[in-house]
C-alpha cells in the first residue's frame, strides 16, 4: 500500500475518532498484518499524532508467533490442517519463513479495556474488527458477526458501488440492519445476501475463531429504499481455534511478457513455446551451468490460438531462480530465444514477438522476492489472547 494514501487516510480516521469520542480500530495492518507491516503503520500514527498535536492511548497488537511456539502447537495435538492445506511437519519448520495468527475480537477488546483509542492490529479475521464493539456491549451473538461480515469490505455489499466507501450497522438481539454511508447509495436484500459469497466456501457455514455463523435460514428484507434488515441467522459456539498462515521464500521472479500475432507460429503455438524452453534450457545449462531443477520455468498464455477469429495472443513466461543475478540471466535468456526460435515454414531471420517494454523483463517488489503459502492451519487454543501480543503507546 502506498505509504502517502494511508497516512491521508488514518488521518481522516483518527481525527474523527478524536473529536467524536470513537475508536480507530484497524485490523491486518498493512493488509499482511506481519510484525513488520504493523511497525510501519505504528510509525504513521506516530508521525499523524505529532504534526497534529494528537493525544491518545495507541494500542499495538503484533499476531505473528514463533517456530518454537509453532512447533509446542504441533506437539500438544493442538495443529491441524483446514482443507487443501499444504501438508506441513516438523521437518518442515526450516523452511518456514514467517507464521501469522489470524486474531478474532477479544483481543481488540483486551486493548478497549486498556484504555487504547486508535488500534494497530496485525493479521485478523476481517469480521472482528466490526464485531468487538457490539459484543463489548453484550452482544455476541449471530447479528454481530452477520453484520460485520457484510460490512467487512465497505460499499462492496451495496447495489452499486458509485464511491468506494464505508457501511453502517445496527445490531440488536433479534436482528442487524445494513445501509451505506453515502446517502445516494442502497443496501438491498440482494446486494446484502451476495457478500455472503464473497471469500467463503459456503455460503451458509462462515467459521469464526469461536464459533460458525449460519445462515442458511437467513432472510434479507428492505426496510427502505437505502437500509436491508437481516434476521433468522444464528450462532454455534465450537472450541475457540486460530487461524495460521505461514509462507516460505521460493526464490527471485521474474518475467517477460510478449505479444505473438504471426499466423504461423499462432497456428503451432504450443508446440513452438516448447521448442522455447527446449532451447532455452539447454542454453541456461550451457551458459549458466544450471540444470532444470535449479530454477522453474513456465509459460502461461492469454487469448485462444485455435480460434480462427484470433489475430493476437499475449505470452508471458515467468521464472523463479535462486537469487537475483540467475534470475535475470535466465529470463534474459529466455526472452532472447523465444525471438528468435525459427518454425519449419519459414526460411530466413525470423522475429517472432513483440514486447511492450524495453529491455522486455519485470520484476515484482523487494528485488523479485517471491513466497508460496506452506500454512492454512488452525491451532486451538485455551486463551483468545494467547497468540498476540498487546502493548500501549501514550501519545
Amino acid at each position: 500500500m502506498s505509504r502517502k494514501a494511508v497516512k491521508r487516510d488514518l488521518t481522516l480516521m483518527i481525527r474523527a475518532g478524536l473529536e467524536r469520542g470513537i475508536p480507530v480500530i484497524v485490523g491486518s495492518a498493512g493488509t499482511a498484518g506481519a510484525d513488520p507491516n504493523v511497525d510501519w503503520m505504528i510509525g504513521i500514527v506516530k508521525e499523524i499524532a505529532k504534526e497534529n498535536d494528537f493525544h491518545f492511548r495507541l494500542g499495538e497488537i503484533k499476531t505473528e508467533i514463533t517456530k518454537e511456539q509453532l512447533k509446542q502447537y504441533m506437539e500438544e495435538g493442538r495443529f491441524h490442517a483446514l482443507e487443501g492445506a499444504p501438508d506441513f511437519s516438523e521437518k518442515d519448520m526450516d523452511t518456514l519463513t514467517r507464521c501469522i495468527s489470524v486474531i478474532g475480537a477479544e483481543p481488540y477488546n483486551a486493548a478497549l479495556d486498556g484504555g487504547a483509542q486508535v488500534i494497530i492490529a496485525g493479521r485478523s479475521t476481517d469480521t472482528a474488527i466490526y464485531a468487538c464493539v457490539p459484543i463489548r456491549y453484550g452482544f455476541d451473538n449471530a447479528f454481530a458477526w452477520h453484520a460485520a461480515k457484510t460490512i467487512e469490505c465497505g460499499t462492496l455489499a451495496t447495489v452499486f458501488e458509485k464511491k468506494h466507501g464505508a457501511m453502517l450497522a445496527s445490531v440488536r438481539k433479534d436482528s442487524a440492519s445494513i445501509w451505506p454511508g453515502h446517502p445516494d447509495m442502497a443496501a438491498s436484500p440482494v446486494s446484502v445476501v451476495s457478500h455472503t459469497l464473497y471469500e467463503n466456501a459456503n455460503p451458509y457455514i462462515l467459521t469464526e475463531p469461536g464459533g460458525i455463523l449460519h445462515t442458511k435460514d437467513s432472510v434479507y428484507t428492505a426496510e427502505n429504499e437505502r437500509v436491508t434488515r437481516i434476521t433468522g441467522s444464528t450462532m454455534e459456539k465450537k472450541p475457540y481455534t486460530v487461524k495460521l498462515e505461514g509462507v516460505k521464500f521460493e526464490g527471485y521472479r521474474r518475467v517477460a511478457l510478449a505479444g505473438v500475432s504471426d499466423p504461423l507460429i499462432l497456428k503451432q503455438l504450443y508446440s513452438w513455446l516448447e521448442t522455447v524452453v527446449e532451447h532455452s534450457r539447454a542454453k541456461i545449462r550451457r551458459g549458466l551451468g544450471l540444470a532444470p531443477d535449479e530454477y522453474r520455468l513456465r509459460y502461461v498464455v492469454y487469448g485462444n490460438p485455435d480460434d480462427p477469429c484470433t489475430e493476437r495472443v499475449g505470452v508471458m513466461f515467468d521464472i523463479i531462480a535462486r537469487n537475483e543475478e540467475d534470475a535475470g540471466s535466465i529470463i534474459t535468456n529466455v526472452w532472447h530465444t523465444m525471438l528468435h526460435v525459427p518454425i519449419p515454414e519459414w526460411e530466413g531471420g525470423q522475429s517472432q514477438t513483440a514486447f511492450p517494454f524495453s529491455p522486455p523483463d519485470l520484476q515484482t517488489q523487494e528485488g523479485g522476492k517471491t513466497y508460496s503459502f506452506c500454512l492454512n492451519h488452525v491451532v486451538e487454543v485455551q486463551d483468545p489472547l494467547e497468540t498476540c501480543r498487546i502493548r500501549y503507546y501514550d501519545l
